[in-house]
């Protein structure tokens, strides 16, 4: 785990259990109220992040991908996640459609291929996920907005 910069945290894995501890790292950075926009190619790793890190959350069950629900919402006991992938999306009209909550202070909102909505949102992470050439995942985590940039500070203290 390395910082960039004072609005960016980085975090590399090989493996699941590596990703685990990622995943743990992500659900004390991400605490409600919060949006999440991931980006990264196909298969790199997006859904598995979240399916990791949400029963952390307490959400329980299978966490499924929503690629052609668009959005699915989790509850645990103090959070609602919601869940959304845009891939399928092809044009900006689409989104509107998929009426996308502003967080209140118990909801999280985590976005795969979330570049559509990158201005709905000034607090937010941008999560960038990337495979290397020997198979070493990373996680590049930017923090916009007052909130996370606070986050980001804790972490590094």
């Amino acid at each position: 785990m390395s910082s960039k910069d004072k609005s960016t945290i980085t975090f590399r894995w090989h493996n699941l259990y590596e990703m685990g501890r990622v995943a743990e790292a992500c659900a004390r950075l991400w605490r409600p109220p919060t949006v999440v926009l991931f980006e990264g190619d196909l298969g790199v790793g997006k859904t598995s992040l979240i399916q990791a890190v949400l029963p952390m959350w307490g959400v329980p069950g299978r966490v499924k991908s929503p690629t052609f629900d668009l959005v699915h919402m989790y509850e645990a006991s103090s959070i609602t996640v919601y869940h959304a992938d845009l891939y399928r999306i092809n044009q900006a009209d689409e989104l509107d459609a998929l009426d996308l909550p502003e967080p209140r202070p118990h909801e999280i909102l985590l976005v795969e291929w979330g570049a559509w909505i990158r201005d709905w949102y000034r607090e937010r992470w941008d999560a960038l996920l990337a495979m290397e050439s020997d198979g070493l995942r990373v996680l590049r985590l930017q923090a916009h907005g007052t909130e996370p940039l606070q986050r980001v500070a804790e972490w590094e203290a």
